[in-house]
């Protein structure tokens, strides 16, 4: 990483550095570790995260983000859709009367359930996609903001959803997170146009199915190939991707917890390679640098907060800059306490 940020808030902790760069106990047999490599002096992105270098696979790169707080920290356990509504946990329907943009969420375990915008729900009158961020709390029935992307049905025997187990694409996402319904339709059709997936009701279904039936599978054993070389210890601390496509930086998903970030990676990784595949690699287009990515982010950083939904448990704010738009989850604490760190932060080039 070339450039340099200074020495402020945004420098990683001394200690932390450090810690990562010594030695580790001798293995079995005398022989010692290979100690992980720390991230460069320069790759600080925030006071609790650090970028590791660039993967390049064609057209996108993948910029792997560490955690620099301390470890031990204790995660506030929760669930995702994908291994919830399987089990019979988390139910999704219709509501009684039909809603575009709006479904009724059930969530019966004795945890939270953390969503996110753009997971593809497959049922119903119409196929939907997660409309907002948020988390919803144990043991709770309410509606859930969606958006409808099968422009062209309004019909079907049963109420019921079933998870697609597939995250939109990222601009997909981005309009979900910040645009209208016209806006998501639009992009859902020129996705199909682009992965010549084409029907009659205009659904996403295809290209969510093709995240899991091969069509991503060389692409992605490359990304695979590359995240095997970190060291356990630096993909324990793993908690989001910086993603650009040709050198220019079109997301960024960050978690508060290496936990809840595992549960859902390959779900973003199927995502960014759904953007990419469509995408044709520019020569001499070069990785951005964690300072290239810092700027993004704090394109949005700076802009005013709104308020974008609500649940008992967590609060989703937006904030819309001149590059990049951010939505960010926190759980609600109590009165007089201190702030809870972000569950998730996403941002996502207009």
């Amino acid at each position: 990483m070339r450039h340099v940020l200074g020495v402020s808030a945004l420098s990683l902790p001394l200690a932390l550095l450090a810690s990562l760069a010594a030695p580790l106990a001798a293995a079995p047999g005398g022989a010692p570790q290979t100690p992980p490599t720390p991230p460069a002096a320069d790759a600080a992105l925030s006071e609790r995260t650090a970028a590791l270098a660039p993967i390049q696979i064609d057209s996108l790169t993948l910029t792997p983000i560490v955690s620099t707080a301390p470890a031990g920290a204790k995660d506030e356990p929760m669930l995702v859709l994908d291994e919830a509504m399987p089990a019979g946990k988390v139910k999704i329907a219709e509501i009684a009367e039909g809603s575009v943009n709006s479904l009724t969420l059930t969530n019966g375990a004795d945890q939270p359930l953390f969503l996110m915008a753009g997971e593809v729900v497959l049922g119903g009158k119409q196929d939907r996609i997660i409309g907002r961020n948020t988390v919803i709390p144990a043991r709770t029935t309410q509606d859930v903001p969606v958006f409808c992307v099968e422009h062209g049905r309004w019909s079907g025997g049963s109420r019921e959803f079933a998870t697609a187990k597939a995250l939109a694409h990222g601009t997909l996402r981005g309009k979900a997170n910040f645009a209208s319904q016209g806006e998501v339709w639009r992009e859902v059709a020129t996705k199909n146009a682009e992965r010549k997936t084409e029907n009659a009701s205009d659904t996403y279904r295809r290209v969510a199915q093709q995240q899991s039936d091969g069509t991503l599978t060389a692409l992605e054993q490359r990304v695979n190939a590359e995240l095997a070389k970190l060291p356990a210890t630096t993909r324990d601390r793993m908690v989001g991707f910086a993603v650009a496509l040709n050198g220019a930086v079109a997301t960024v998903d960050v978690f508060g917890s290496p936990t809840l970030f595992r549960k859902l990676e390959t779900k973003l990784v199927h995502s960014y390679l759904t953007e990419a595949v469509d995408v044709a690699a520019r020569p001499g287009a070069k990785p951005p640098t964690a300072a290239d990515v810092r700027a993004f982010m704090l394109d949005a950083d700076k802009a005013a907060e709104q308020r974008a939904y609500d649940t008992a448990a967590a609060s989703t704010k937006t904030q819309q800059g001149g590059r990049a738009a951010k939505a960010k989850v926190e759980l609600k604490t109590a009165p007089n306490a201190a702030p809870a760190p972000s569950v998730y932060e996403t941002y996502q080039a207009h």
